[in-house]
Order: C-alpha cells, then sequence, then structure tokens
C-alpha cells in the first residue's frame, strides 16, 4: 500500500505539471509570436533534458532490433504530445487554463475509458462499468462549471 501512494502521490504531482506547462508555453508564445516556435523551444529543452538525463543515468538504449520491432503505434506519441504542446499554447490564451485542461482531462478519461473497453493498443480489458460511466458523466459536469464564468 506504501508504494501504491507514492505512485498516487507521484501521479497527482505530475498532473499538477500540465497546467504550469500550459501557461509557461502560452506565455512564451508571446515571445516568439509562433505556437510552432514555441513548441519547438520545449521540445529542443526537452530533448537537452532527456539526453542529460539517459547520459547520468546509464540507461540500457535498446538495439536497433528492438526498435525494429515496436509497434508503429508507438512511435505516435511524439506526433500525440507535439499536437498537444501545439494546441495547449494555442487554446490557454483564447479560453483559460482551467477550461483548457478540464477539457482536455476529460477527453483524456473519454479515450482512456474506450482504450480499456476495447483494448486497444495491447492493454488489459476493463469493460465501462456504472461507476465508470457515473464518472464520466461527472467529469462532463465537472467541467461545465469549470467553463462557467
Amino acid at each position: 500500500m506504501k508504494n501504491t501512494m507514492i505512485y498516487l502521490t507521484l501521479a497527482l504531482l505530475t498532473g499538477a505539471l500540465i497546467p504550469i506547462q500550459a501557461s509557461t508555453n502560452a506565455a512564451f508564445s508571446k515571445s516568439t509570436g509562433n505556437p510552432l516556435v514555441t513548441g519547438l523551444m520545449v521540445f529542443v529543452v526537452g530533448l537537452a533534458a532527456m539526453a542529460v538525463l539517459a547520459v547520468t543515468m546509464r540507461v540500457n538504449w535498446p538495439t536497433l532490433q528492438q526498435l525494429s520491432s515496436a509497434p508503429v503505434y508507438g512511435y505516435l506519441g511524439g506526433i500525440i504530445v507535439a499536437t498537444y504542446v501545439v494546441m495547449i499554447t494555442i487554446l490557454v490564451p483564447r479560453i483559460g487554463v482551467g477550461t483548457a485542461i478540464g477539457l482536455i482531462v476529460t477527453g483524456q478519461i473519454l479515450c482512456a475509458v474506450a482504450i480499456d473497453h476495447f483494448g486497444l493498443f495491447s492493454v488489459q480489458v476493463r469493460s465501462i462499468d456504472l461507476g465508470r460511466l457515473a464518472g464520466i458523466i461527472l467529469m462532463i459536469i465537472g467541467v461545465y462549471f469549470v467553463m462557467r464564468k
């Protein structure tokens, strides 16, 4: 249980980084004048940070054969995160951090439940039940209240 609480806390803290990133990207975009340039700069800094971590932690690099045997959809992560970074940079100044993140999180929950239900991307099937359906409805209601002025 102790390890579970640590992971739950880490997940919560990681989630708290998302609106911070959204806000800092929007502010940075004012300086760059372009959300694509902002996204590119964010990825350059991220690449440098990941490279430093990988080198200092002495990670075991996969072979080309291991990389080529990975499912093609495994490489979609880069496109997905690039889309997220550019879109959040565009959305925050227009609809606000709370609304943007609320809608994004709701979209994540809807997609996550569908992925679980259908076992997409090789995940274990976890069918939609009344509890999960209630959670989805509550998320939508919550976003409605966050969006209200």
